[in-house]
């Protein structure tokens, strides 16, 4: 298991751009683009050769419910054939409330998807609006019964805090929201002023919360998913009953995982590179659009950095033989870190100070 891979697929489309997102899409493609595109995926999935096991297949966006059902059982289909994926293989796909509907919802499942991630944002309908999102919160509700009816039993809300206009009183209410659709999981993330965004160029006109109304409200988010039966088992990510993204916790253990589609990251074979963020170069040749043969192997310095930066956004933490006793006796004075059983791990209270205390340890 320890030598297994992931797989992340970059489904770019989406109806509409929201104005927080910096991620890479292409709103209102054409169904051309789309099969062009399927076609594209299908060839990079052939070419690629990795004999390990694969546990986690992972459908991101953009919007990958606007590929429709018809692409991704073709898609999966193929990465069967090509990949060993294992028999519990964790099969994920990010859905748009606004535009699931029971049919499709039961084609992915015959597809082979099994986890779901929803993108419910918030509860409040005017926040919403806001944020550019084309969905209302009877939308998240809607799209989670026909889940449930479909059969998934785990099924991830995506939540947002330190919004425009917002304050704890709102996000309470967001937090009891989900937390009454009862998902298996919950990731949960603060807004961020992303460069070339709509948000950012446009924000002198929203009145933001301040630092301490944001930690007040990641406050909030700990002690409501912890009191309801969540492990706290990321700095962004809560869940119940073991299920922890297996995907995600690839990541955060420096565990080989390939992206395919533009703007695609990996890390595989030692080295960290990605696909070019060009839909239309990705389209014409997508065996040559990444930086495999430019991108240097990492150093073993540079592995055991990315152990302690990625390890310590977890509640596992890192090996304490990995880092200077000094520097964290100094943090474990402060109340950020702990030791139990030669791991070094951040504190609840160190969570939100996560970037500070990982530069201090390794400065």
């Amino acid at each position: 298991m320890s030598d297994s891979v992931a797989l992340y697929y970059h489904i770019p489309f989406c109806k509409r751009k929201c104005i927080y997102c910096a991620f890479y899409s292409v709103p209102w493609a054409t169904e051309e683009v789309k099969d062009a595109y399927l076609f594209a995926l299908l060839k990079q999935t052939a070419s690629f050769p990795e004999p390990r096991e694969i546990t986690s297949v992972y459908f991101g966006g953009g919007t990958p419910n606007l590929f429709g059902p018809r692409r991704l059982d073709k898609l999966l289909s193929e990465i069967s054939k090509r990949f060993h994926l294992t028999e519990d293989c964790e099969i994920s796909m990010e859905l748009n409330p606004g535009i699931s509907c029971f049919e499709d919802l039961h084609a992915y499942h015959m597809a082979g998807v099994n986890r779901l991630s929803i993108g419910m944002q918030s509860s409040d309908d005017d926040t919403l609006t806001l944020l550019g999102r084309n969905h209302t919160f009877l939308d998240t509700v809607n799209c989670m019964n026909d889940a449930r009816k479909e059969g998934y039993g785990n099924i991830s809300l995506d939540l947002m805090f330190a919004l425009p206009g917002m304050d704890c009183g709102k996000f309470e209410k967001t937090l009891s929201d989900a937390l009454n659709l009862e998902p298996e999981h919950i990731s949960a993330y603060s807004l961020q002023l992303e460069e070339g965004t709509p948000l950012l160029m446009a924000k002198h006109n929203y009145i933001f919360p301040d630092e301490d109304e944001e930690e007040r409200e990641y406050q909030l988010l700990c002690s409501r998913t912890g009191g309801a039966g969540y492990r706290h088992y990321e700095i962004s990510s809560f869940a119940r009953n073991d299920h922890v993204s297996r995907h995600n916790m690839h990541y955060w253990q420096c565990r080989d995982y390939i992206g395919f589609g533009p703007a695609a990251h990996s890390y595989w074979n030692g080295k960290r590179f990605s696909n070019k963020a060009d839909i239309k170069e990705y389209i014409k040749e997508p065996l040559i659009s990444n930086d495999y043969d430019s991108a240097e192997r990492l150093s073993e310095e540079e592995m055991i950095e990315e152990q302690i930066m990625l390890g310590l956004r977890t509640d596992e933490g890192v090996k304490a033989s990995l880092l200077s006793k000094k520097k964290v006796s100094i943090l474990m004075e402060k109340g950020y870190l702990f030791l139990n059983d030669n791991r070094v791990r951040i504190t609840e209270r160190g969570w939100r100070v996560s970037n500070s205390i990982i530069g201090f340890l390794l400065a």
